[in-house]
């Protein structure tokens, strides 16, 4: 189940995952929450907050995961990834200087640390393409 989290500033896409995700939820809440904010601004913040398993995700949603991060590709700016799963944040720390923007990973215990941190303005980074 994906929901989307609330108490973010409007170019901020935040969710979080519990038990099974399946595409047509992912697309109705979080394809459509990015897509939305796209429209409306030039970058996106993402937060996510895994409280389940990567391998509950099913194969079709993680493709949509795949196709809406791509279609935005230069649009992301901050990305937090919050799971208790350490080879999820690692993969996405270690993706974090191939892509634009900046990727952190955080536990779930620092949720409220990589809130704040994704609800702040635009980076200044190296990684940024415009």
């Amino acid at each position: 189940m994906v929901e989307l989290l609330k108490d973010f500033p409007p170019y901020v896409v935040a969710y979080k995952a519990t038990g099974k995700v399946f595409q047509d939820e992912y697309e109705r809440v979080v394809m459509a929450r990015v897509d939305e904010v796209a429209a409306q601004y030039d970058a996106i913040n993402f937060l996510v907050r895994l409280e389940t398993e990567m391998e509950n995700y099913s194969v079709a949603a993680l493709i949509d995961y795949l196709k809406i991060s791509f279609k935005h590709i230069h649009r992301w700016n901050r990305m937090a990834i919050v799971s208790d799963e350490k080879k999820v944040r690692l993969f996405y720390d270690a993706l974090s200087p191939l892509v634009p923007g900046k990727i952190i990973g955080y536990e779930l215990k620092d949720y409220d640390k990589a809130k704040a941190w994704v609800s702040e303005p635009f980076l200044r980074d190296e990684n940024w393409l415009r």
